[in-house]
């Protein structure tokens, strides 16, 4: 595409009704200019965005009778300019779920409130009016933690993956850990906090999101770590609304250099599967035990018969201990999973760690498992892993 011009942001609405086009110039407020795309396929539409020149977000509507085929285009659009920021459009909500896997960054209904819609846009069209073609501001990397039953090893590995991720982002960058797994508030009691604010009320605060927000109610550690939990206190699965827990994610990953979702098996299947396709990256977490391999490779079968996407998940075997029988690469084989790592280190070091509700980075900085989990980091975030000897060799070769 060509570069970025000055002057108002380009949208592109692809609908063959052009009352959505009405609509959203009227929820806009002259925040940009739109156009009304009718293309005839997929080719046709990325040639008529080439030509189009500076554009700077696409909508689609969606409907059940179209849907396959513009989630098709949807696809190929983001595969083909992937920081273009692309929303679906449509009156049915149970659209969402399948708009935000195709690489939706939001879902704008009809009937929502026109005023909470214009306030979306604006922010949409702040971020991409920047960098043209590009989304703005870039979006920060998204990570999934999932394990098959709740575990505070989870919130303990999503914790240092969030920190080792900000260290590799620079000075400046600042993380978050979106703790949804089991026990609940694992995150909080981990890094030494007594939060007032929890991750449901950030997703019911979803619309209003914004540095000021941030700032003023998200729980932060005294190493600079933000952390959403459930309440320490809760006993039941709360209902989560996957529209706005996915909302919320797309709205902190511009606000985070990096932010860690923990999961497990306990929350419906769509909230799962929207999540994973959400992410840049999905690990899923496994000790070596037979149990826990069995319920892990059960809640594949699961994701894979919702059709969730796990092209970019891979394995974490957490913790690690040697020669127990089952080896990381045979346990990878059996879930058919990549492997990413093998989290050894110290467990008595680890436990005092949580207790002291200090990041092993810190307590024990020598540990084992401080240098896998960097290795891990730099292998998500830079697509390589630093040199590591013996097993983690292996692992990363």
């Amino acid at each position: 595409m060509n570069a970025p011009t000055a002057g108002k942001t380009q949208a592109l609405v692809v609908a063959d009704d052009p009352v959505y086009l009405n609509w959203l110039q009227n929820a806009a407020g002259g925040a940009a200019e739109f156009s009304l795309l009718r293309p005839l396929d997929a080719e046709d539409l990325l040639a008529r965005v080439q030509a189009a020149g500076t554009v700077g977000i696409v909508f689609f509507h969606l409907a059940t009778d179209s849907l396959e085929r513009r989630l098709s285009w949807m696809e190929r659009l983001i595969e083909r300019w992937p920081d273009l920021p692309v929303v679906g459009v449509g009156n049915d909500s149970a659209l969402v779920l399948p708009a935000m896997r195709a690489g939706a960054r939001d879902f704008f209904a009809l009937e929502r409130d026109a005023a909470a819609v214009a306030v979306q846009i604006s922010k949409l069209m702040r971020r991409s009016a920047a960098g043209g073609q590009r989304s703005g501001p870039r979006q920060g990397r998204l990570f999934a933690v999932v394990v098959s039953d709740g575990h505070e090893s989870a919130a303990f590995t999503a914790g240092h993956l969030a920190l080792a991720s900000r260290d590799l982002s620079g000075d400046a960058a600042r993380s978050l850990v979106v703790d949804l797994a089991s026990p609940c508030g694992a995150a909080s009691i981990l890094f030494n906090l007594s939060p007032t604010y929890s991750v449901l009320d950030a997703v019911a605060d979803a619309y209003r999101c914004d540095p000021t927000l941030v700032d003023t109610a998200f729980p932060k550690s005294g190493n600079g770590l933000y952390v959403l939990s459930q309440p320490e206190d809760q006993t039941a699965r709360p209902s989560l609304n996957p529209e706005e827990l996915l909302k919320l994610l797309d709205v902190v990953r511009s606000l985070f250099a990096a932010t860690v979702v923990t999961l497990d098996s306990s929350l419906p299947l769509s909230a799962l599967s929207g999540v994973i396709a959400q992410a840049d990256r999905t690990l899923l977490m496994c000790d070596q035990s037979v149990i826990r391999s069995r319920r892990a490779k059960h809640l594949l079968r699961a994701l894979r018969l919702e059709n969730c996407p796990l092209d970019r998940a891979g394995l974490v075997v957490d913790p690690y201990r040697r020669r127990i029988g089952l080896e990381p690469e045979n346990l990878a084989e059996l879930l058919d999973l990549p492997l990413l790592a093998a989290l050894g280190g110290d467990p008595l070091t680890r436990l005092h760690a949580m207790n002291a509700g200090e990041p092993l980075f810190a307590f024990a900085p020598k540990d084992d498992y401080c240098a896998g989990m960097r290795r891990l980091a730099q292998l998500l975030c830079n697509g390589k892993a630093s040199e590591a000897p013996g097993l983690m060799e292996r692992l990363f070769g």
